[in-house]
């Protein structure tokens, strides 16, 4: 199943507090959602109840039935009952969308026959890990404390900014020369989404204390807390501090689009929302909250301010901002907009970045003429440096810039990887 944190894998809420959801109006027990069929997933296959884990994941495949990951894992389940012939048509999707892997790591088909079938599956899907116009390393962080999430570009000023999880805001011009915009004392928490608002030269960003998807060990100080600050680009203070905590609501900001009047839309991920902050006051007003919008992460706004595009576990989604009407869209059937992390335009395009191990890549994505559909995915650049996960990208300087930090869970005694600036030419 798809891992879902702050970047992609999904920090929520605990399976066992949804499962144990209070009763609605009706009286009835919310359904369990995709996030939550995931963990249930996930628990089935590491206890190694095969079946459960078959049928838990048919639930979550039903919900995104184009999502590769999900494609993958569910051809895994079957083949873990035996029934490698099943197996094999999930497989088939999954790689016609581009999901690359080599067959021979996955253990539930070490007893499977060798057939031309799997042979073909099997040559098809390590071709398609075969990187493509690799990013480059623009900078290395070499603070190991550094561990990156958002970045924005300044085009007045002609500097890179990006955040980090120990609640600081960094700055690097195309030079490569780095320097800290704001640390302690700024007010800041973990840094997600950034933005800048060049006209009145503001830099916002999302902060907060996402919660874990899975806990370990004592609970975060304020979990569940997030914000949108602004600071000013010229001093490096706080201008504005508009911060959401309905706890026992776990709320949590991620990314940000902002519009030409200087109002500011957030991806709102543990709670399966939209937000948007109007004028110079701090009143947070929902536009849009959907339960089969799981985890919105990356959004980009059109350039009249009509159009929301999300991203989401699903794939991606347009939203009428005066409306609040979502409208998921139409993929081609060799291709795969799920579980996208950063979002932003390059003229009419949108480019993606999917950090799924199966693409690894950032992603062209051309639309239809009416913006509802999607004409065709590209693969811009894939398989960064080993060892880095990118997460979200900004368009500067005819280059594609984008942090790249390092996955959780290493080993104990395991090195710590240095969080990286990677770059991709757009042309």
């Amino acid at each position: 199943m798809p891992v879902v944190r702050r970047t992609w894998p999904v920090w929520v809420f605990s399976a066992a507090a949804i499962l144990a959801a209070a009763p609605d109006a009706r009286g009835q027990t919310p359904a369990p959602q995709l996030i939550d069929l995931s963990l249930q997933a996930r628990e089935a296959r590491l206890a190694g109840n095969h079946k459960l884990w078959l049928e838990r994941g048919q639930r979550v495949l039903d919900l995104a039935p184009d999502h590769p990951d999900l494609l993958i894992s569910i051809a895994r389940a079957l083949a873990a009952n035996g029934r490698f012939d099943d197996a094999a048509v999930p497989l088939e999707d999954a790689v016609r969308r581009g999901g690359g892997f080599d067959l021979a790591t996955f253990p539930e088909f070490k007893a499977a026959p060798e057939t031309g079938r799997l042979r073909t599956l099997r040559e098809q899907a390590l071709q398609n890990l075969a990187p493509v116009a690799a990013p480059e390393v623009f900078l290395v962080l070499e603070n190991e404390s550094l561990r990156t999430e958002g970045i924005t570009w300044d085009p007045v000023g002609r500097q890179l900014y990006f955040g980090s999880l120990n609640g600081e805001i960094w700055r690097a011009d195309l030079n490569g020369k780095l320097e800290r915009f704001a640390g302690p004392g700024s007010g800041l928490r973990e840094v997600l989404g950034l933005k800048v608002d060049a006209e009145r030269r503001l830099l916002w960003a999302a902060t907060g204390v996402f919660p874990d998807l899975i806990p370990t060990g004592e609970p975060k100080k304020d979990v569940g807390t997030t914000a949108l600050h602004a600071y000013d680009l010229g001093t490096a203070k706080r201008v504005r501090n508009c911060g959401l905590d309905e706890r026992p609501t776990m709320h949590g900001f991620n990314d940000m689009a902002l519009a030409n009047n200087g109002d500011v839309y957030v991806s709102n991920s543990t709670v399966n929302s939209i937000y948007k902050l109007s004028g110079g006051g701090c009143k947070l007003d929902r536009v849009l909250q959907d339960p089969a919008m799981s985890f919105p992460n990356g959004i980009a706004l059109t350039a009249d301010g009509s159009r929301l595009y999300v991203a989401h576990v699903e794939g991606i989604s347009v939203v009428d901002v005066r409306t609040g009407k979502r409208t998921q869209l139409r993929v081609p059937k060799n291709a795969a907009v799920n579980s996208i992390d950063g979002l932003v335009w390059d003229g009419k395009d949108l480019l993606a970045i999917q950090p799924s191990p199966y693409f690894a890549r950032v992603a062209r994505i051309r639309l239809t003429d009416d913006g509802l559909s999607i004409r065709e995915v590209t693969t811009m650049s894939s398989r960064p440096p080993p060892g880095l996960n990118p997460a979200t990208g900004v368009v500067a300087n005819g280059h594609y810039y984008m942090v790249a930090g390092f996955p959780d869970g290493l080993a104990a005694g395991q090195p710590q990887p240095r969080s990286h600036i990677l770059r991709s030419p757009l042309r």
